[in-house]
């Protein structure tokens, strides 16, 4: 597979030193102000450093840009430690079980070593465990310090009745909150993912205590979070972790046939073909023609991707450091936080949870506060 030419917008040419960190050392001062400054923003700063130390060329870098990207390697090496140290104390507090423990997302990429584990700014431990045994996990949880966020009666019915995940979880001992799901979509959602076909391919991770998703479950988890999900401004990391799972993933034999049936399966063909999309076109991806081609055809149709692609794209192209979002990545962001709601609740279920919102002073459109139902 070669890589493809990214078609990447110019103002964020400066994604291609991720994969080609020699690019770098050609930058001006004036130029390393900007990407800085734009990186640490969309945390990629540590991504940059790690890919410009791997290459040897950390040191070559003018040390008014380079005592920022040791800063934030370092922030990087500290919060990888410390989400290791809660992983490992998480499973003690779970206790035994024979139900499997699931690592998911960040957490599943440092339990399996991955390349793109390196760089990442970790900021909360996501899990899932069997919808029979979540009670049970939760009350352990609890039991051992952990507390839930404050929610009032609608949003307890939110969590326990529509949602893929309990509320929040939060710790004095621990600097990170808890994410403990049982699905990786709500079950009431126009999309949604029967649980048990992920449980029944698990993969064993580097603790023993704990599994991941099989690695084409992983992209597809990766892609559903990014494109499911109801704030995408700011979120181009999420893009390059897809692109991590497709370079390191993709590079085995059959790989992407097996990620097109398993997308089939679980009803997955179009945050998939976004994620496919978005990487090949603006990171240069490698994947083969023909396996992207079959991906396409049972993605969005062509009147679909003629409203979609726009928006999204200029949802996931940041503004610039003293910039504030244009009037189209606001019209951008506003289409597709309705797209989000339609998708996670049905009618009856959607109307009532917006007027409480609205009641609430929140507003259907607000970014909702830490462990508030969007």
């Amino acid at each position: 597979m070669k890589a493809a030419k990214p078609a990447l917008p110019a103002r964020l040419a400066w994604l291609q030193a991720l994969q080609r960190p020699q690019l770098a050392l050609d930058w001006t001062l004036p130029e390393w102000e900007r990407v800085v400054r734009l990186a640490r923003r969309l945390r990629l700063l540590a991504r940059l450093a790690q890919s410009l130390a791997d290459a040897g060329l950390l040191q070559r870098i003018a040390p008014q840009a380079r005592r920022h990207l040791i800063a934030e390697q370092r922030l990087s090496q500290w919060r990888t430690a410390s989400i290791r140290w809660t992983i490992e104390r998480v499973a003690a507090m779970l206790g035994d079980g024979a139900h499997p423990r699931v690592l998911l997302k960040g957490a599943a990429y440092i339990g399996q070593d991955l390349p793109i584990a390196a760089g990442r700014l970790p900021s909360d431990l996501d899990i899932l465990v069997p919808r029979a045994q979540i009670a049970d996990a939760q009350a352990r949880l609890v039991q051992a310090g952990w507390q839930m966020v404050e929610l009032d009666d609608h949003d307890r019915r939110y969590y326990h009745e529509w949602s893929h995940e309990v509320p929040p979880l939060r710790h004095a001992l621990f600097g990170m909150e808890l994410d403990l799901h049982h699905n990786i979509l709500p079950p009431v959602a126009r999309t949604h993912v029967d649980a048990d076909l992920l449980l029944a391919q698990l993969r064993p991770s580097k603790w023993p205590a704990w599994q991941v998703l099989e690695p084409v479950d992983q992209v597809l988890h990766s892609a559903v979070h990014l494109f499911h999900d109801s704030e995408l401004r700011d979120r181009l990391r999420d893009l390059v972790d897809l692109d991590g799972l497709f370079r390191h993933f993709g590079a085995a034999p059959e790989f992407m046939v097996r990620l097109q049936a398993r997308a089939q399966r679980l009803g997955l063909e179009e945050p998939l073909a976004l994620a496919c999309h978005f990487c090949v076109n603006w990171l240069g991806t490698p994947m083969a023609a023909d396996a992207l081609e079959a991906i396409r055809a049972r993605g969005p149709g062509r009147l679909r991707r003629a409203w979609l692609l726009p928006l999204l794209g200029a949802a996931l192209t940041p503004t610039e450091p003293d910039d504030r979002p244009s009037r189209r990545q606001r019209l951008a962001a506003t289409v597709l936080l309705v797209r989000h709601h339609r998708q996670r609740l049905p009618w009856r279920f959607l109307l009532p949870h917006l007027w409480h919102k609205m009641r609430a002073g929140q507003g259907a459109a607000a970014t909702p506060a830490a462990g508030t139902p969007p």
